[in-house]
């Protein structure tokens, strides 16, 4: 493994979020009639059965019944012919005027910056670029016990990890993520260790020790 893992290590300075203006910021809110207000748990990724989504959409519900001002931001495309999610979870998505499907985004640094916490809560990944990314912004993660999301997340640092397929463990984080703001995960520190450990000129930097290395 060279460095700390990643394929390619994030832009720091893209995925920083002094990038994102305050007007940006407030245009985003309204048009998604997202308050100032409202915390709000984003995911990023394909929404699919395999990224967790069945198990996001039972927890965000279960919380949002009680707790009005949380948001569900999910950012992504559905691929209905390849994974799709169950049916009840489709029906919970249409219904909840909570949960926010924004289609596929480019760029995706307005959305992170309007949001408290990532939750990925996926079966299986490589070494996910969204955690990274969210961290990059300032954001702590709630991830799954998987390869990449374990070793990024530093458990009560700059998130937490919780088991795979466990929508009241899921539930549990969230709503003390909420009651607590995620007061134990200050930006600053989520983002500084993605930047001490997964910046793009640290790994470019390993990767050429590792060259080096074997043309001795």
């Amino acid at each position: 493994m060279l460095g700390n893992g990643s394929s390619n290590g994030i832009n720091t300075n893209i995925f920083n979020p002094s990038v994102v203006s305050d007007n940006e910021k407030n245009e985003l809110r309204d048009s998604l009639n997202i308050k100032k207000t409202d915390y709000v748990f984003i995911f990023l990724g394909r929404i699919v059965a395999d990224k967790g989504i069945n198990e996001l959409v039972t927890a965000f519900c279960m919380l949002n019944l009680e707790n009005k001002n949380t948001k569900l931001l999910l950012v992504g495309t559905y691929e209905n012919e390849l994974d799709p999610l169950h049916p009840i979870t489709i029906s919970k998505i249409k219904e909840n005027k909570n949960i926010i499907v924004t289609g596929w985004k480019t760029d995706v640094k307005p959305y992170l910056s309007i949001s408290n916490a990532l939750v990925f809560p996926s079966y299986r990944e490589g070494f996910p670029n969204v955690v990274m990314q969210a961290g990059a912004m300032g954001l702590p993660s709630i991830v799954t016990d998987i390869n990449g999301c374990n070793e990024i997340i530093i458990e009560g640092v700059n998130g937490t990890i919780i088991p795979v397929k466990n929508s009241n463990i899921l539930h549990e984080k969230m709503l003390s993520f909420y009651l607590e703001k995620a007061s134990n995960y200050s930006a600053e520190n989520c983002r500084q260790i993605i930047v001490d450990r997964y910046r793009q000129d640290f790994i470019w930097k390993q990767i050429l020790e590792e060259y080096n290395s074997l043309s001795k």
